[in-house]
């Protein structure tokens, strides 16, 4: 049996180290529940550096949509956002200097493109159409093409549906690892679209998967030599009828990929 005292401070002791791993148990689970919003505040701050507007970014569950058509994954732009801040404070810079991320030349000149089948005709023809497009612009090492199988496929082209919201499709921006972007989602309640517009639009979407992003906006960095004004430039933000790439939109995709 130990003396009284001996009992006390032993029971003192415990006591001391039950709050010890208390506080030690709230402090982690404070700091894990503020990590996410830290994130996202360090996330948003970087786009809007990128001159995107605070309101048009929307954070879902695994990923960030901007401007309505833009998206990124949160892994995609956590690890563009931890560059960023190493930039910032002078670290060692990366072989891409423009905050806006385009294809490597490992995967630029042949942009595999495949087509899930519940793509109608009309939407295929036009993605045919925008493939096309791209290849047609001269003085470029840019090139794409349609796979009739997923392994290998770069970029996927597939049907979403969302009645009354604003985007006729919607695209990944390329990864910081110099692939295209993953994805082009076309939203079924434009389905009765005519078909010039259709390939406007999915000519658009490509233009975002190779990095490009909207010409009548201020997001991302402006290509020198390329207009700063492009009223029918491909890029610009609403989709018009077809009537092919201006000089500025030529201009700019030979300066990102010369030959």
């Amino acid at each position: 049996m130990y003396p009284k005292k001996i009992q006390l401070k032993y029971a003192i002791c415990l006591a001391l180290l039950v709050a010890l791993f208390s506080s030690c148990a709230q402090k982690d689970k404070s700091t894990n529940e503020a990590a996410p919003e830290a994130s996202i505040q360090e996330m948003t701050n970087y786009l809007t550096s990128l001159g995107f507007d605070k309101q048009k970014i929307v954070f879902e569950a695994d990923r960030v949509i901007v401007e309505s058509d833009i998206i990124m994954t949160l892994p995609e732009l956590q690890q563009r956002t931890i560059t960023w801040n190493k930039e910032k404070a002078g670290g060692p810079q990366t072989e891409q200097r423009r905050n806006t991320y385009i294809i490597s030349n490992t995967y630029n000149n042949n942009v595999r493109i495949f087509i899930e089948s519940s793509v109608p005709t009309a939407w295929r023809t036009a993605i045919q159409g925008a493939v096309n497009n791209w290849n047609a612009v001269n003085g470029t090492r840019l090139g794409m093409s349609i796979i009739t199988s997923a392994s290998g496929v770069y970029t996927r082209v597939f049907m979403g549906n969302a009645p009354g919201q604003s985007w006729i499709a919607r695209a990944y921006l390329p990864t910081s690892n110099g692939r295209p972007g993953v994805s082009v989602e076309i939203n079924a309640y434009f389905n009765t679209l005519s078909a010039s517009q259709k390939l406007f639009a999915i000519t658009h979407e490509f233009g975002h998967t190779i990095g490009f992003h909207h010409t009548n906006q201020t997001s991302g960095t402006h290509i020198p030599g390329t207009p700063t004004v492009d009223a029918n430039s491909v890029m610009n933000s609403f989709v018009l009828n077809w009537a092919g790439f201006t000089s500025g939109d030529v201009l700019a995709t030979q300066i990102l990929y010369p030959q």
